[in-house]
């Protein structure tokens, strides 16, 4: 909720403290993490937490998503695919986990995989997305062909 509220020093320190009674507690590790990563803040140490929530529950789509999230803010973009794919994959209906998958696909010059992941987030659950921002995406890289 603080995070929401834009609240953030305060919900990374809520989020620190439920680490110090649980430091393997999947969802905080993912929530700061991906936090951090969505501010483009300390993003070693986002990359760091993430790998350490994908390790309480590996075929997690959500951490999955967040992780290759981290890696494509952090420009790392070979490990964000990977990442980015397999939670496309395990959430098929996740608007905002296409979403990233398209960023990522086109950032890597895949524009009709981008369009496609793009397609399916509209068709997604629409949750956390701006959908008028992903089709202007679309047309966007649909403009671009070679």
């Amino acid at each position: 909720m603080l995070e929401q509220q834009e609240q953030y020093t305060e919900a990374e320190a809520a989020f620190r403290e439920a680490l110090e009674r649980d430091p393997l507690h999947g969802p905080s590790l993912n929530y700061l993490g991906y936090m951090l990563a969505e501010r483009g803040q300390r993003l070693d140490e986002a990359v760091s937490l993430l790998q350490r929530a994908l390790e309480t529950d590996p075929w997690n789509g959500s951490y999955l998503d967040s992780l290759g999230w981290a890696h494509f803010v952090r420009g790392d973009l070979e490990p964000a695919q990977k990442y980015l794919s397999l939670a496309a994959e395990r959430l098929p209906l996740n608007s905002v986990v296409q979403d990233h998958f398209g960023d990522v696909l086109l950032k890597r010059g895949d524009r009709d995989g981008a369009v496609a992941a793009w397609e399916r987030a509209l068709k997604g659950d629409r949750d956390s997305v701006q959908p008028d921002a992903i089709t202007r995406k679309i047309e966007a890289a649909r403009r671009e062909r070679p």
